[in-house]
């Protein structure tokens, strides 16, 4: 197996411990152990715990923000509709088949660890430019506020769905066109 495949591996194992155990009571030995790798492999590719899941959220979001820049383009060449949907249906159902991981930033990660702070308000900053681009290419007035709005709301049902089981998906067309984004 190599490098990039064991590695994988590893992610994909603690992600799926971290799920089940929460950050800080997941151990490294547990990641290596639902991996089947030795203990010490963990450490060829992560300094540390917070730097895996580092990693995997900078994963999930990478793709959450090429979804988004690829929306945008579609939008600036025509294809709006199609724009639209990347950039407010499909980034916002990434999000919630990945609430696992918002869960873990929002209630442990974030309140304690300055890092996992720095890459929240980071993404937080990245994906106010995206949204409020996407806006005002679509006709949006007030663009920017908007962008708040949007932002705002998408981590408020979020939170719903991970605490309550609330289903969101219907709520957050409705704020979409709403806000007149959709008709």
């Amino acid at each position: 197996m190599g490098q990039s495949a064991t590695k994988e591996r590893i992610l994909k194992a603690g992600k799926r411990v971290i799920f089940q155990k929460g950050f800080y009571r997941a151990r490294v030995s547990d990641i290596t152990t639902e991996a089947g790798v030795a203990h010490g492999t963990f450490y060829l590719y992560f300094k540390t715990k917070e730097d895996f899941l580092l990693e995997l959220m900078k994963t999930v979001r990478d793709e959450m923000l090429r979804m988004s820049d690829e929306g945008i383009d579609l939008i600036e060449g025509g294809r709006v509709e199609e724009g639209k949907d990347l950039v407010f249906l499909k980034v916002f159902d990434l999000m919630v088949r990945e609430k696992e991981l918002a869960k873990i930033l929002f209630f442990e990660t974030v309140c304690t660890s300055r890092v996992f702070q720095e890459f929240y308000r980071e993404s937080k900053e990245l994906f106010l430019q995206r949204v409020s681009k996407a806006l005002s290419l679509l006709g949006v007035p007030g663009a920017e506020l908007k962008a708040e709005i949007v932002l705002g709301t998408a981590r408020h049902l979020i939170e719903d769905l991970i605490l309550k089981g609330r289903e969101v998906t219907g709520v957050w067309r409705e704020v979409l066109r709403e806000l007149g984004v959709y008709s």
